[in-house]
């Protein structure tokens, strides 16, 4: 939690130093100023609202919101993909029309939230897809070569690393300054984001390992291992649990 929310902080105070810093040197259109700097912010507080969004349908009768977060936060999937939702604020703050490098956060916070209501819900059924899933995310993550089974990249297939180099330019050099200078284009800023692009990845790999143990033991049945039985039951439990206590999905 401290770790969260000195990200979180130092996102906040870099964001709103260069607002100021723009809106005093390079003075912008009305609907430049919009894209840069309105419409990451809403596109931050509606990232971090999201999983609130996602939990309100689920939530029984007679339970409050904030319980069913604090459950969420008890499920190693749902930390997993919480950290991940409050990372990809990160990469939203970014310059939408010099890069893409927000698409990695879109396409990621879409698949935590598939994580949260597939950890909420307990249905067998949805391992699988979510396995594939992240699969498909994971390549969009690393980059390489273009391929049949991606149907979606961000950053044109380069990987969300090599996206946030290119910010300053084809070989990674500083940030333009003075009136050359570019709306989030911040040597200390982009540094800042590929630390966490790199936690960013790990975290997907361990939500990727995490849904695969889960959908081998849901289709290996109940003898291939020591613990099988008992996450059998414990998923039979969940599902049985969602079904009954109130909660539906829409």
């Amino acid at each position: 939690s401290d770790l969260l929310a000195s990200l979180s902080t130092a996102a906040v105070t870099e964001f709103f130093e260069l607002w100021l810093s723009s809106a005093m040197e390079n003075p912008e259109s009305s609907q430049q100023s919009t894209l840069h700097f309105v419409v990451p912010a809403f596109a931050v507080v509606l990232t971090c609202a999201s999983p609130l969004l996602a939990l309100l349908p689920l939530r029984p009768q007679g339970i409050r919101l904030v319980d069913e977060l604090l459950g969420s936060v008890r499920r190693p999937l749902s930390l997993v993909s919480l950290i991940i939702i409050a990372l990809s604020s990160v990469f939203l703050l970014s310059n939408y029309t010099a890069s893409s490098l927000y698409l990695f956060a879109v396409y990621s916070v879409l698949l935590a939230i598939g994580n949260l209501l597939a950890d909420r819900l307990g249905k067998r059924r949805t391992w699988p897809f979510l396995l594939l899933w992240h699969f498909l995310n994971l390549l969009n993550l690393l980059g390489g070569g273009s391929s049949i089974v991606q149907p979606y990249v961000a950053g044109g297939n380069k990987g969300i690393l090599h996206t946030i180099f290119l910010i300053s330019g084809s070989n990674g050099q500083r940030c333009p300054e003075d009136r050359f200078e570019v709306d989030w284009c911040n040597d200390g800023w982009i540094t800042f984001q590929m630390i966490v692009a790199f936690i960013y990845i790990i975290l997907h790999f361990v939500a990727f390992f995490m849904v695969a143990v889960r959908t081998m033991y849901l289709l290996g049945g109940t003898n291939d291992g020591p613990g099988a039985e008992s996450f059998m039951v414990e998923s039979a439990e969940q599902e049985a649990s969602a079904a009954t206590d109130g909660a539906t999905p829409f």
